[in-house]
């Protein structure tokens, strides 16, 4: 369902694509600390593979670490020697608006290159286990993580777009896979006009994959992955369409008008079988609505006439019922409830999903990888129920693509906090010479908030980094959200050392 990564770099090599007899039993990724690639890899390595990579100088954090304890060669910076003759892919996550040595040297060794999709759809195609799989525009990490829980019977495997906080995303099992599909795992952009864009080349025709279960959590507009809310459709009812069982929430209205589709339209292999999972009695999986227990969820399941309780240490009730869902699909895969619950136990969240990285002089600071303006709204709404004080947001905008079709909806998402700083578009084109979508995203955001509640973090020798501005804009008993994929994963653990060391008032402060 993902669609193709292009990558823009020079024309390729004449000559005919080296045969692999497995294609990706020495894989070669680049980037290979970038979200999906770490489990993609850590998947590989654990089935005893071998597997290199390549990282930029400025990812040698705990998912490096993490890569090589498990077995996989990690390479510091990107350069054409990391890509050695014996080879058999090299899978690229994103996509590049300048030539890359790396792939570059791919082309001349004539090695296929691959999209992660591809990679994910070579090894998951004629799988011979129970692939069940995550699929939707948007918004699936936790539910991943939990059904991979749900489902972790010593015998089941999984490749996750985002680590939990006590396992790894990626790990091998002999009888069953559970991959998340969602392309929206890192910062990606259109190559740009003049630009030679270079789609992945296989050493066989490309094939999708079929799972026997499937949860389709939405399907929404999400530029650069889906045009608009009709491409969603589109790509995601043919990935319903090759699955055995369908799992579908129905509190989403792109959900529903993707059920109508599968009733009305069957498939090649005949109308799709469709479980349902809704906050009604009509649903076959009736999810009664998620209580907060202050630090956890307890939710309740109606399957099969018989009511189950389940906890789960998420917060925010986009991300308790995304946790429904993922538990619906593994009742809907053959795990009894009982044994799922206790699974669960061992369950502690997913990486930077409104995970609480620490309070400091009495403000807490609260983390979240969100980048489509329906997540980042959600997880603002969800940090009301972290705190009694204010709520200060401090978004980085994923990409310039993404931001300048989305401005509007990530400014509006902002409309539930106190206040909003703004920083720069996390992108990894270099040069950009064109308009600034953080202007559309500023207005925007005016517009719900007011324009003393709205703050952008200007760039200069003699500005303020966002620490500093975030620190002026907070009291004891506030809340700091940070929403963002670029600087901002590091801005949360920055904004606590600077609480820590230059005080505020609050009976925490040192």
């Amino acid at each position: 369902m993902e669609s193709m990564d292009a990558v823009s770099v020079r024309p390729r090599a004449k000559g005919r694509t080296k045969p692999a007899p497995d294609l990706l039993a020495k894989a070669h990724l680049v980037d290979v600390t970038a979200p999906g690639m770490e489990g993609l890899a850590l998947w590989l390595a654990s089935r005893g593979l071998d597997v290199t990579g390549s990282i930029g100088p400025a990812d040698q954090d705990s998912a490096a670490a993490r890569l090589r304890e498990a077995g996989v060669n990690v390479a510091v910076g990107f350069d054409a020697r990391n890509v050695q003759e014996d080879r058999t892919c090299v899978v690229w996550s994103g996509v590049l608006a300048a030539p890359h040595p790396e792939l570059d040297r791919a082309q001349e060794l004539h090695l296929p290159v691959l999209a992660r999709a591809h990679a994910l759809a070579s090894l998951t195609t004629d799988f011979g286990q129970q692939l069940v799989a995550v699929g939707g525009s948007h918004g699936t990490a936790t539910a991943a993580a939990v059904l991979a829980a749900a489902l972790d019977d010593g015998h089941t495997g999984w490749i996750l777009n985002a680590p939990t906080l006590n396992r790894p995303p990626g790990h091998s099992g002999d009888r069953r896979l559970v991959v998340d599909l969602c392309p929206d795992t890192a910062t990606h952009e259109p190559a740009p006009k003049g630009s030679w864009s270079y789609r992945p080349n296989t050493a066989s025709p490309y094939r999708r994959p079929r799972p026997e279960v499937t949860l389709i959590l939405a399907a929404a507009g999400n530029v650069p992955h889906f045009e608009d809310t009709v491409d969603a459709l589109n790509s995601l009812t043919g990935l319903a369409h090759r699955s055995g069982t369908v799992v579908l929430p129905l509190w989403d209205k792109s959900t529903r008008i993707l059920r109508e589709r599968l009733t009305d339209r069957p498939g090649p292999n005949g109308p799709t079988v469709v479980v349902t999972v809704g906050l009604d009695e009509s649903a076959d999986v009736w999810v009664l609505p998620p209580r907060w227990l202050g630090g956890e969820h307890l939710l309740a399941l109606h399957y099969q006439g018989v009511q189950y309780q389940f906890t789960v240490p998420v917060a925010g009730r986009h991300q308790a019922l995304a946790a429904c869902a993922a538990i619906a699909t593994a009742l809907v895969a053959g795990a009894s409830p009982g044994t799922v619950a206790e699974r669960l136990t061992a369950f502690r969240g997913v990486e930077r999903s409104l995970t609480v990285l620490g309070t400091q002089c009495g403000i807490t600071v609260v983390d979240s990888r969100a980048r489509h303006p329906r997540e980042v709204a959600h997880d603002v709404t969800a940090a009301r129920m972290l705190t009694e004080g204010n709520v200060i947001v401090a978004l980085e905008p994923d990409g310039i693509a993404r931001t300048s079709a989305h401005a509007g909806g990530l400014g509006a998402a902002l409309g539930d906090a106190d206040h909003a700083l703004l920083l720069p578009v996390s992108t990894p084109l270099a040069g950009y010479d064109g308009p600034d979508p953080l202007d559309a995203v500023e207005r925007a955001a005016v517009r719900v908030l007011g324009p003393d509640a709205v703050h952008r973090v200007r760039c200069g020798p003699r500005e303020s980094g966002p620490e500093q501005r975030l620190f002026e804009m907070t009291a004891e008993g506030d809340l700091v959200l940070v929403v963002g994929t670029g600087q901002a994963e590091r801005l949360g653990t920055l904004l606590l050392d600077h609480l820590a060391q230059t005080g505020a008032p609050g009976p925490d402060c040192p």
